[in-house]
């Protein structure tokens, strides 16, 4: 008497080779990963530790060599909103934009689907030339 029919016998037996076929592709993979590694030298190493000495140890001479940039040189970049998928509180960000407005823009975008162009927001009430061209710097479509 058998535990298993014919059938269930060759299927336990492919599983079987799928599992050792799989771990055999595994162990290769494994065996390439240092391939065309190229370890560095001696000299490279202390190079190295000697720029990390001097950028993270050191950081009084960096900043005296670096007198170049300062605090009052950072400009923030200004943040561009998609004015598709915007929600309100992004929408208020914009110049000349506020709660009713941000509103509107989004009952808009809900009933006609995206804007394309910008002129698509002059359809919007409180939205005018004026205050597009402000806009349209700071939104993408």
């Amino acid at each position: 008497m058998t535990l298993f029919t014919k059938k269930e016998k060759q299927v336990i037996i492919i599983l079987i080779g799928v599992l050792i076929g799989g771990y055999g592709i595994k162990l290769y993979n494994q065996s390439n990963i240092y391939e065309g590694f190229n370890s560095i030298s001696q000299k490279e190493k202390e190079k190295f530790k000697q720029i990390a000495e001097n950028a993270f140890i050191n950081p009084s001479k960096q900043s005296q060599n670096s007198k170049s940039t300062s605090e009052k040189d950072y400009k923030p970049t200004e943040e561009i909103i998609n004015i598709n998928t915007a929600q309100k509180k992004v929408l208020i960000k914009l110049p000349n934009v506020g709660k009713v407005t941000a509103e509107r823009i989004i009952k808009y975008r809900d009933d006609f689907g995206p804007f394309k162009t910008g002129t698509d927001l002059l359809k919007i009430k409180g939205i005018g030339k004026k205050t597009l061209n402000k806009i349209l710097p700071k939104i993408i479509f």
